[in-house]
Formats: C-alpha cells, structure tokens, sequence
C-alpha cells in the first residue's frame, strides 16, 4: 500500500474535521485487536478447511464409484452440492483477499485461489473483478455487475428503461423476453434459476479468462489452467455414469444443491 497509494492522490485535505471520540475509540480497539493476533489469518484454518470439503468430496466419489445403486449416486450428487458450497466460501476469502491480511501470515492467495477454481469451476479471478466493483457501488443500478441480470431479473424500476450498465459497457435492453417471460413473474422463477446459475457462472467465468485485459487482473495460466482442470474431471466423473438419464440427473440434482449458495448469497448479501 505504501508504494501504490500515493500513484493516486489527486489532493490533500487541510480543513478535515477533528476526529470524534467514537472514531478514536473504535481505532484503539482494532489496534488492541492487532496486537491480540485477531487480525492475523492462521494458514492451518484454511488446511482443515481445504480438507474438510474435500472429506465431503471423497464421500461423493466413493457413493459414485462403490454401488451402482441409482439412489446412491443422487447421494453423491447432493454431496458434490455441498462441496461446491463449501469451497466456495474459501474463493469469497481469497476474493476478498482476506485469506491473508499480512505479509507474515504466509498464505499464497492466487495458489489457493486456483485450488478453488480447480475444484468449483468458477473463476476466483472473474468474481473478484465484478464482486470488488459491487463493494465499490453496492446496488448501483447502472454500475453495479452483481444487479445487473436482465431479461431474467429487474431488481430496480430504473431497469424498465433499457439502462446502459457502465461496467459491461453496453446496455442492458428490456426486451421482449423481459417484458413478457420473466421480470412479470421473477418471483416464481427465482428457485428454479438459481437451480441452474451456476452454469451462468461457468459462462462468465469463461468470457472474463479469455477476454483481452481491461485492467483487472487475475487473468493468469494458472486460473486458466486450473478451470480447465475443473472442466476435464467433472467430464470424466460423468462420463463414468452408467446411463444417459442418470448422468442429467446427476449434474442437474448437484447444480441445484449447490445454487442453495446462490439463494443465500441473492437474498442476504
């Protein structure tokens, strides 16, 4: 931060106004709070976390590969869900980059970030670059990526004009489909789109690795490498399925419990 900051100061404030007490007060706090260690990310928690999903992950292969059971591999598919829950949780952190807030805790957040990638299929690089932008200008109609979801969701009445979408570049049309399929009746399509966004993610994940560079960063052969890597197990574990119907409704009945995610994330963040 010492080095970049100052690349940006565009002025300094001579007027600002005393600090209150409250302020003092809380910064006093997270100074105590540093010296505790509270700050400071143990790179253990993220081995057992790491491990724990991926105890997770071998219960769904070893229903997968051990019976033949069609119950049995809808179990899996289910325990695949989770996983994909799970580790999403250690790509929001590496995200946020708060898997490692000092230079001595020792984490290398972009190795990591491609282990999730490898194993979620959603590039930790892409949602770093639209989620950052969404902490940037939270619920801001013609700025914010993570609201901008037409002809399926209209989130504000601004929307209903064809609204240019500062980060994409373009406008984002109320068109027919919007009119007529799904802004009207959004409420009932909600669960049954989130059943199957990821697979929006998958797409956006994809666009954004092989877009040309726009000054967000990210795009690496490591993130690259380790979607393709997500792309080439998934299509064998299927590809191990015995039945056509059985291996859609493997990847459907995974995909849906994994959106439980996308819900939670849509209606609390």
């Amino acid at each position: 931060l010492e080095t970049k900051l100052p690349h940006f100061v565009i002025g300094t404030v001579r007027d600002a106004p005393d600090t209150s007490e409250l302020v003092q007060d809380f910064r006093k706090l997270g100074e105590e709070f540093d010296k505790l260690g509270y700050f400071h990310v143990s790179p253990w928690f993220y081995v057992r976390k790491v491990l724990t999903v991926l105890c997770i992950f071998a219960c769904s292969l070893g229903l997968l590969f051990k019976s033949e059971s069609f119950v049995a591999h809808m179990v899996s598919a289910v325990l695949l869900g989770l996983f994909w829950q799970q580790f999403a949780f250690v790509g929001h952190d590496c995200g946020h980059m708060s898997a490692r807030t000092h230079a001595r805790d020792h984490i290398n957040v972009p190795k990591l970030g491609a282990l999730v990638t490898f194993f979620n299929g959603i590039s930790v690089a892409w949602w770093k670059a639209t989620h950052n932008v969404h902490h940037a200008v939270p619920n801001t109609v013609d700025c914010d990526p993570d609201i901008a979801h037409l002809p399926v969701f209209a989130l504000n009445k601004l929307m209903f004009g064809s609204l240019f979408n500062k980060y994409h570049g373009r406008v984002m049309p109320f068109d027919w489909p919007a009119r007529n399929i799904f802004v009207p009746y959004q409420h009932f399509w909600y669960y049954p789109i989130m059943c199957v966004a990821r697979f929006n993610l998958y797409i956006q994940s994809v666009l954004f690795l092989l877009a040309s560079n726009d000054g967000h960063g990210g795009r690496t052969k490591l993130d690259m490498a380790a979607f393709l890597g997500f792309c080439s197990w998934l299509s064998l574990l299927v590809s191990c399925i015995p039945t056509w119907g059985e291996r859609v409704a493997f990847v459907v009945l995974s995909h849906a419990v994994a959106g439980g995610l996308n819900v939670q994330i849509t209606l609390l963040h």
